[in-house]
């Protein structure tokens, strides 16, 4: 009944511990670099950088970077306006590991391009730039609506089209049945049953460019969903049983990060430095600045 991947967003933070800085630099004089990594997510009211130091060997790794100059530039609410946004020092614990992050409430606008700059004494300045995609409402037609309702009796699939922002290179769509409500106790409960299944390893899927994507929701998982789900809401006093479709996206920048954070190309490549994608300008440092976009379409049935 759990979510196989409950909150993308902690997908993508648990992407952090791929862009481990690299000890490993045959033939390369070792020079001071900032790693920088931050998503920037369509329609978030808060933005992340992790800012650790490129670490000439493993015994250096636990450092921190702290009293940084990290600056974010954009849109706000209001597109037309430009925002430079100070961010504030803070520190968590990843992994057992303090690691240094920097943060501030911004609201990030999808379709729209920011800066990230990093400075710090000691280090080139590392900047990077993105544009986030946008997420569209996943709507079903009446026919599909009506199946979504009452499945028991119906022998086709469920067909649903998707909008894509074409500023995505990548996507997954999940889907869940739902259900929450009160206990005999008072007590809120809440249940989800998967749909459509995601590889958890790489759940991706380039989009080529296309902006409508068609989904096949195979009739039998959504019934058996929907059974359990309706099954579970018997059990509570006051119950709502509803569908989420959620469709995340991301850009170019993420997508290639996790390609070659991941796996190679071809297993015949040889390893060279930095081969994990990093779009810090000018080579001044390593990691990545990127785009994403989670859109939850939900669909009450009753």
């Amino acid at each position: 009944m759990q979510r196989l991947l409950s909150s993308p967003f902690l997908f993508f933070i648990s992407l952090i511990s791929l862009s481990c800085n690299q000890p490993f630099q045959p033939e390369v004089n070792y020079s001071p670099e900032l790693n920088v990594y931050s998503v920037l997510f369509a329609n978030a009211q808060a933005v992340y950088v992790r800012v650790t130091p490129v670490v000439q060997s493993p015994s250096d790794i636990a450092q921190q970077v702290h009293g940084a100059s990290v600056k974010l530039v954009g849109p706000g609410l209001n597109a037309e306006m430009v925002q430079s946004i100070t961010l504030i020092d803070t520190t968590a614990i990843i992994d057992g590991s303090l690691t240094s992050f920097y943060y501030a409430p911004a609201h990030i606008t999808p379709g729209s391009s920011y800066r990230i700059s990093v400075i710090q004494n000691g280090y080139p300045p590392a900047s990077a730039t993105v544009s986030v995609p946008f997420g569209y409402a996943t709507i079903p037609d009446q026919n599909a609506y009506s199946i979504l309702q009452s499945p028991k009796d119906v022998q086709s699939d469920i067909n649903l089209s998707v909008n894509l922002s074409g500023l995505a290179t990548a996507e997954f769509v999940q889907m869940f049945v739902e259900c929450r409500g009160l206990d005999s106790a008072g007590h809120f409960n809440v249940a989800s049953f998967n749909v459509i299944p995601v590889d958890s390893l790489n759940p991706f899927t380039e989009t080529d460019g296309i902006t409508t994507l068609p989904v096949s929701v195979d009739i039998t998982e959504y019934n058996n969903a929907f059974k359990l789900a309706h099954q579970y809401a018997t059990s509570l006093l006051h119950s709502h049983l509803y569908v989420d479709i959620i469709v995340t996206q991301i850009d170019d920048n993420l997508y290639r990060f996790f390609i070659t954070s991941t796996r190679s190309a071809t297993p015949l490549l040889m390893r060279t430095d930095k081969i994990v994608f990093s779009n810090i300008f000018n080579n001044a440092g390593t990691g990545i600045v990127a785009g994403a976009s989670i859109d939850t379409t939900r669909i009450f049935l009753f």
